[in-house]
């Protein structure tokens, strides 16, 4: 699978184990919600040729999995996009993604809008992946769902939830505005937010500690910004 964060000690290759069945009134633990959230993240990626090519070996992973319920979602979202073209499904994935905000991509984009607004919230994700001894590729903004996914997938518990808690409400907002679209990826947007646990409390960006940090990265993630939104 295409990787977007790397870590410092840790790649972004995640040997897919069977888990026990977990019921849906339980909490999901910690190595089914990586599993799903590594897969998504994948799955929530331009489906291009490459994409369509690695679709199968999501698939053999997918079937490692013992929780029938995410199994079987999961592999339905794939046999559905490789029972129609390339053509096809990317339209499927632009309609979904590039017409709402409230769908877009990018996290903060759908809560902030501006990028007055949103570049505290990018710095402060940002800061967190570092602190977790992860670095992004300069081609992605931090907010970047599947990039957000594969950290979750990847960083020590702490701090994927961290993360987790910070992003949930644009989470939340994005999961809803799909599903009720009747796109291919409501469904995909749902088990993720069934697996992921919901925040104790809202965790409030640090907006004066992240205004304070160097010029130079609000101006980075302004240019990223700039080519990021659809």
């Amino acid at each position: 699978m295409r990787s977007i964060l790397m870590g410092e000690e840790t790649r972004t290759t995640m040997t897919i184990e069977p888990n026990e069945s977990t019921s849906q009134a339980l909490v999901y633990d910690t190595n089914t919600r990586r599993m799903v959230c590594k897969l998504i993240s994948y799955l929530l990626q331009y489906p291009d040729t490459a994409w369509r090519e690695g679709l199968q070996g999501v698939k053999e992973a997918i079937q490692s999995i013992s929780d029938e319920t995410i199994n079987q979602i999961l592999l339905t979202f794939v046999d559905e996009a490789q029972a129609v073209s390339s053509i096809e499904w990317q339209d499927a994935y632009v309609r979904t993604f590039d017409f709402d905000k409230k769908c877009n991509l990018y996290l903060t984009y759908a809560l902030h809008g501006d990028e007055r607004d949103r570049g505290p919230a990018l710095i402060e994700l940002k800061r967190r992946y570092e602190a977790a001894g992860f670095y992004m590729e300069v081609s992605e903004l931090p907010d970047y769902l599947p990039m957000v996914l594969e950290f979750v997938a990847e960083a020590p518990e702490e701090d994927a939830l961290g993360v987790l808690s910070s992003c949930h409400k644009a989470l939340v907002t994005m999961t809803e505005s799909i599903t009720g679209q009747n796109s291919p990826y409501g469904p995909l947007l749902s088990l993720m937010l069934q697996v992921i646990p919901e925040p104790p409390a809202p965790d409030v960006p640090k907006q004066e500690e992240a205004v304070n940090q160097q010029p130079e990265d609000l101006m980075q993630i302004a240019a990223q910004m700039r080519r990021g939104n659809r």
